[in-house]
């Protein structure tokens, strides 16, 4: 989705600039694929440890600790997430019943362009489900002497 929003706005700056004859929709749905890359990728990223974690916070407390004040945040981020996926729902859900088109140059039905935001924040909730169950695994099995 990247790459082809951005060869897609490329070509459409030079088809602007240079021929005076703009790609009619490169920009919306550049706009659309910003909102859908975070959104799908966020629950993958958890997965594969790779946000970004404040170790110099972490770092000084033991095993068990750290175990525990990761499971907290992962249970509180998943609440959060699971708070954005319902009404994500919601507002995804009474889109589809108006039948409320996008405002852009091609008139698809919102609810597509917005679906993605309570599917990406579900998702992401049940990574941090997973990643707080292994925390509090790794919690009882870190005991303290």
């Amino acid at each position: 989705m990247m790459m082809t929003s951005a060869v897609g706005v490329c070509v459409d700056v030079v088809m602007r600039y240079f021929f005076n004859r703009p790609i009619p929709g490169v920009v919306q749905f550049s706009q659309y694929f910003l909102l859908y890359i975070p959104f799908l990728a966020a629950a993958y990223v958890l997965r594969e440890d790779s946000h970004i974690k404040v170790d110099i916070v972490l770092n000084p407390l033991s095993q068990r600790t750290q175990s525990l004040v990761n499971m907290i945040t992962s249970i509180m981020g998943s609440v959060v997430l699971l708070i954005l996926a319902y009404y994500g729902f919601r507002v995804t859900l009474d889109y589809y019943r108006r039948k409320v088109p996008t405002l852009e140059y091609f008139k698809i039905p919102e609810f597509l362009v917005i679906m993605v935001i309570p599917i990406g924040c579900f998702l992401f909730s049940i990574e941090f489900i997973r990643k707080a169950h292994g925390h509090f695994k790794d919690f009882g099995s870190n005991r303290e002497k």
